[in-house]
């Protein structure tokens, strides 16, 4: 007994001591930081301005950054240690070497603060319906388990009839019992697909998220955005279009980008221009060709790819508003179905009774 009440009090203290290490508001830390840097301010010196609105432990944060600073870790680690998501480090690596860092933490800054605004309107719409379900399945529960087996016995002992609305009754009253075990399959094997195409071969993860009608669509959509804005901010910046794909190639902060940029740096390499490589591949958003094709007639590739860049990820948030919209009806649905099982399952036996009384 003594030994479980010392894990579980070593526990909460990991946790708590986590919390503390934690960042707070990294949206609003990237904001800021880039407010100072665009006043001349080093990153260094905005970092060890800012930590204290954003940190709980300031001199264990302090020591950190110094002792980073110090050993010349570069501006990626130390973006790691700050929390960023790992998939906007690559974003932060290319301002990097384009001189764009400013414009790139704004961006990161509105990106990250849309998630989260998005993750919390999802929990509250999600609140009402799912508390109102979990209500509602204990009122199943409660009336197959205490008053069920009652009006059975009244039944029999009355009258033979009135077993198959009994029957029927039951099948009603198993409803929720069928959507929570529907719910737990697909809950299972979403979490048996992740975690083998977790482990499974790059090339592996884009042939089968490839072949997934709805997961296809959104793979596309997403990975044509982050290649044309990280292509295109590259060639802007003044690189040709095979440093570019070799600048993404090489990097390992996103396996998906390298293997794509692999793949058409092969195309480019055997003599075909970029939208024609971009055009015979199934990796691609659709129109994705005809920007570039623009973009290589007026010579302004980088800034056409950026602008189409843009355009996917006003896309890709038009979707995701419209998504959540469909959530809370989805759910109500749910409910109104339950109801009218409830009453189904209510009104048939006293149907039942009424005809052998």
């Amino acid at each position: 007994m003594d030994n479980m009440f010392t894990q579980v009090f070593n526990l909460k203290n990991r946790i708590i001591a986590k919390r503390n290490e934690s960042v707070e508001n990294i949206p609003s830390l990237l904001e800021r930081m880039s407010t100072l840097l665009d006043e001349g301010y080093t990153l260094a010196d905005s970092i060890i301005m800012l930590l204290p609105y954003h940190v709980k432990n300031i001199e264990s944060w302090q020591m950190k950054i110094e002792e980073h600073l110090r050993n010349g870790g570069n501006i990626i680690e130390l973006f790691d240690i700050l929390s960023i998501p790992r998939h906007y480090l690559i974003s932060i690596k290319i301002a990097e070497e384009n001189g764009t860092l400013v414009e790139t933490l704004k961006a990161i800054s509105k990106e990250m603060e849309f998630n989260e605004k998005t993750k919390k309107k999802l929990g509250k719409l999600l609140l009402y319906p799912v508390i109102l379900l979990l209500f509602l399945i204990s009122i199943f529960v409660a009336f197959r388990t205490f008053f069920l087996p009652n009006i059975e016995q009244i039944i029999e002992s009355r009258a033979q009839n009135g077993l198959s609305s009994l029957a029927m009754t039951k099948v009603f009253l198993y409803f929720p019992d069928v959507l929570l075990t529907f719910t737990l399959l697909i809950t299972i094997v979403c979490i048996c697909f992740f975690l083998y195409l977790k482990n499974s071969p790059i090339k592996r993860q884009i042939e089968m998220l490839l072949r997934l009608p709805i997961v296809s669509y959104f793979f596309k959509l997403h990975m044509t955005m982050n290649f044309s804005r990280m292509v295109g901010s590259l060639v802007a910046g003044g690189l040709s279009l095979q440093q570019a794909l070799e600048i993404l190639h090489q990097q390992d902060l996103n396996r998906y980008l390298k293997e794509v940029a692999l793949k058409v740096k092969h195309g480019v390499l055997y003599g075909d221009s970029l939208s024609q490589v971009v055009q015979s591949s199934d990796l691609f958003f659709s129109k994705c060709d005809e920007f570039i094709k623009h973009g290589e007639k007026s010579g302004y590739l980088g800034r056409e790819l950026m602008i189409y860049s843009d355009l996917l990820n006003e896309k890709m948030h038009s979707i995701i508003k419209i998504s959540l919209s469909l959530v809370q009806p989805f759910f109500f649905v749910l409910i109104a179905l339950s109801i009218i099982a409830a009453y189904l399952s209510i009104l048939l036996p006293m149907y039942n009774i009424i005809e052998v009384i």
